[in-house]
Parts: structure tokens; C-alpha cells; sequence
């Protein structure tokens, strides 16, 4: 699972940025091929050049990911009965968290995959899935991708791994610790989970990004 979560983050991310918007898979093609050459610049972690490509990654990536829908998913019958304060401090810190896991485990893993697109399905004029089978030595992974059109980019909305949504596989274990422990035990957890992943990024203005610039991202598993 660890395989497939790191994988499929990466994927998740490698959706995000685009100066124009092609046709989804051609668009996802582009930014998958950007991402591998990002990630291609080894740094030293805890390294100064380490913080400054998470501070660029994360740049690109906060104005396009859908993070608050993707929160939203995740909690579910919980958001609703949170105040506007509470959702502000869970998307930020979920937001921070799916982004540090996702570079703790592709940084560790450093695996090869291929990746063959399969698939395209318009579901109106502003969204699409996009299927596509990743493959590593070790498991075939089938993923749908959820995407929406906003402005000229293509933004994700949810993955899914297997047939198993991302937002859902993070929802069991929120709902699980919430029962256990209510909202305040969750983000204590979330925080706890972040600072030993690194803590937040640090903010950084935004670089000009070429056309096929782009950050990749998905929850790891806990």
C-alpha cells in the first residue's frame, strides 16, 4: 500500500499548473513529464536547496489543488459542523501534511514506474477522468484520475487507487480518530504527524512557472 500510495500521490500532484489548458490526458502527460524532471534535481534533505524546491513546489501547487474540496470530501459528514475557523485550520494543515508525506515517500522510495494512459472520458465541459495504469516492478496499479477545468488548467478533484478514492481512504481514518478523539485530537495528530515529516513549508512568492511546469502530490498512507 505504501507503493501505491507514494506513486499515486505523485500522479495526484503531477496534475497541477499549466499556462494552457490541453485536453486532459495530453495536459497530464505534460505534467507527469515536468514533475519527473523537478524531482530529478536531488537535494540533501534538510538542505537549504531541499527547502528552497519544497518552498517552489509548493508555490505552484496551493493555487490549483483542490484542497478545499478535497477536505471537504474527506471529512465529510463532519464538515458541516465544524466552525469557518476549524475547516480554515484543516485544510492548511491537511494541505501541508498530503504535500510533506508525499515528498517524504517519493524521496525514500525513489522507484521507476511507467505510466500508460488507457482512457478519457468527458463528463461535461469542465470535467473529465483520465485512466491510467501505473506500473512498478513490484505491482500494476489502476488509477482514475477526477479533473475539473478552472480558468485554463485542469485541477484534481480525487484519485482513484484500485478503485479505492483517495479522499475516502484518508476519510476512514479521520473518522475513526474523531470518534475516538473529536476534531481537536485530529489535528493534534495531523501536527504531531507534520512536524515529524518536517513541519510546514516555508512560504515563498510564487516563480514564473514555463508552460509545462508543474508540482505533483496525494496522501501517503498512515
Amino acid at each position: 500500500m505504501k507503493h501505491i500510495a507514494s506513486l499515486s500521490v505523485a500522479l495526484l500532484f503531477a496534475l497541477v499548473g499549466s499556462a494552457s489548458a490541453a485536453r486532459p490526458t495530453d495536459f497530464l502527460k505534460q505534467q507527469v513529464q515536468a514533475v519527473r524532471g523537478q524531482l530529478g534535481q536531488k537535494v540533501k534533505a534538510g538542505s537549504p536547496e531541499a527547502a528552497a524546491q519544497d518552498a517552489k513546489l509548493m508555490a505552484i501547487i496551493e493555487p490549483v489543488m483542490e484542497f478545499e474540496k478535497l477536505s471537504e470530501r474527506a471529512l465529510r459528514k463532519h464538515w458541516p459542523t465544524l466552525t469557518a475557523e476549524q475547516k480554515a485550520e484543516f485544510i492548511q494543515t491537511f494541505r501541508q501534511l498530503v504535500f510533506r508525506s508525499y515528498l517524504s515517500r517519493v524521496r525514500s522510495a525513489d522507484e521507476a514506474y511507467t505510466i500508460d494512459y488507457e482512457g478519457e472520458e468527458a463528463k461535461s465541459r469542465t470535467q473529465a477522468t483520465v485512466s491510467a495504469v501505473a506500473k512498478t516492478r513490484k505491482a500494476e496499479i489502476e488509477l482514475v484520475f477526477q479533473l475539473e477545468k478552472k480558468g485554463d488548467a485542469w485541477v484534481a478533484e480525487d484519485i482513484v487507487i484500485d478503485e479505492v478514492s483517495l479522499t475516502e481512504n484518508y476519510r476512514e481514518q479521520f473518522n475513526k480518530i474523531i470518534a475516538d478523539e473529536g476534531f481537536p485530537g485530529l489535528i493534534a495528530k495531523m501536527v504531531k504527524k507534520l512536524d515529524k515529516l518536517g513541519g510546514p513549508v516555508a512560504a515563498a512568492a510564487p516563480a514564473a512557472a514555463p508552460a509545462s511546469a508543474a508540482a505533483s502530490a496525494a496522501p501517503a498512507s498512515k
